[in-house]
């Protein structure tokens, strides 16, 4: 998994540097969302605004939550998911996020991370949580789908209302590796 992560981290640079090369084609090919700061955000009481960041883009959307909520879901951030993805295909989501505002140490949660149905059920595809840091770091959730889920059905879906924070999210991509793994390219 380290090595699909560190694929992605290049795989960022080259796609949001505009120069995409033929070495780190083949796993963009596999992106099933359009990669981005592209977030929407919900939830009374938080904010949220689009920032300059040190992160690969240049750019961030930084969200702010006042209070954990009484449902980790009623504050939260979703992203669009354009194509098709089939039950049992392996699902990598991968997120630059941070806390800036938390003391070197710290941590704050996402208590869940991961690709979910767009509309009522909300039924989760994928998920995981994460634990956000004060620095810059590509959080990952890789899992088999448990569903299927036609082109423009699925988001990638965020829960942060678990507690008070300032996060800061960079660009969000999600990979579909096929059966088992496999590339969907290959």
């Amino acid at each position: 998994m380290k090595g699909l992560v560190c694929i992605v981290l290049g795989a960022t640079a080259c796609l949001l540097d505009g120069r995409v090369s033929a070495q780190t084609g083949d796993i963009l090919q596999n992106a099933i969302n359009t990669p981005g700061v592209s977030y929407s955000v919900y939830g009374a009481g938080q904010t949220n605004k689009p920032v300059k960041a040190d992160v690969v883009g240049g750019h961030a959307l930084q969200i702010t939550i006042p209070a954990a909520t009484p449902n980790v879901w009623d504050v939260g951030a979703s992203s669009p998911i354009t194509k098709p993805i089939a039950k049992g295909d392996k699902i990598v989501i991968a997120f630059w996020v941070r806390a800036p505002k938390l003391k070197a140490d710290a941590t704050t949660p996402i208590s869940f991370a991961g690709v979910a149905l767009a509309a009522a059920p909300y039924t989760p595809l994928v998920s995981g949580s994460a634990n956000v840091g004060r620095d810059w770091k590509l959080e990952h959730i890789a899992g088999i789908a448990a569903a299927d889920a036609a082109g423009g059905t699925a988001m990638v879906s965020l829960h942060l209302g678990a507690a008070k924070a300032m996060l800061e999210f960079g660009p969000v991509f999600v990979l579909d590796l096929g059966k088992a793994g496999r590339s969907k390219s290959s």
